[in-house]
């Protein structure tokens, strides 16, 4: 048990990059995730275990780093995981074509992203006032935090259900992350979504590219 607290603190050196010292549990929280996206790309079931893998790097991260709703966040990408892992294994392999929301459901998309983030903002606030042996300081960054994990778990869902908003939900949550990312000067992290986000744009474009090419075809159709 000391011996995981010890591997997996920040404070534990694993390499150096251009003077700034990358820690074991961050390695392994990047590396990980970009292996994840890349299976993810490839259609390969492996993308669940390691995305289990991936989701606990990253609370224990988040945790030590004080961005406590992305710390809540990785139980949530835990659990997914383990669900995505169990539909692929039964998936009948059944086609699901792109939609998109509308505008009208676009605008309760929005304000339901809102109310999350203000909730879940207030709710994190009051972690060191509720647990505070376990929580020793306070949250940063509070409500940005709060937005990019209800986002994230927003986008996640319309991602399965093949929405053609969800790529645009991930790249604005790509962009807060590695604007808080950057500030609280874990690059390697940064870095991960600075790739997060090239993958993001092109989720956007080739959904969209896909959404317009049924849309039209179901209009030559009628």
């Amino acid at each position: 048990m000391t011996d995981f607290f010890l591997y997996g603190s920040i404070e534990f050196p694993l390499f150096s990059v251009f003077g700034y010292t990358i820690s074991l549990i961050e390695f392994l929280g990047t590396s990980s995730g970009l292996v994840c996206v890349y299976l993810a790309s490839r259609n390969h079931i492996l993308t669940w275990p390691i995305g289990i893998f991936n989701s606990i790097c990253f609370f224990f991260l988040f945790f030590q780093i004080q961005l406590y709703s992305d710390m809540l966040l990785q139980i949530y990408f835990f659990g997914s995981s383990i669900y995505g892992w169990y539909v692929w294994r039964k998936r009948t392999g059944a086609y699901i074509k792109i939609q998109s929301l509308g505008k009208t459901k676009n605008v309760v998309l929005v304000f339901v992203i809102l109310c999350g983030t203000y909730s879940l903002g207030e709710t994190t606030s009051r972690l060191p006032l509720w647990f505070p042996q376990v929580f020793v300081k306070p949250p940063e960054f509070l409500y940005w935090d709060a937005f990019t994990t209800v986002a994230s778990i927003i986008a996640n869902f319309l991602l399965a259900q093949r929405k053609l908003e969800s790529w645009f939900l991930w790249v604005f949550v790509d962009v807060v992350c590695i604007t808080i990312y950057s500030l609280k000067e874990i690059p390697f992290v940064t870095l991960e979504y600075i790739v997060f986000l090239l993958i993001a744009f092109y989720g956007c474009y080739h959904w969209y590219k896909e959404y317009k090419l049924h849309s039209n075809g179901n209009q030559l159709s009628n």
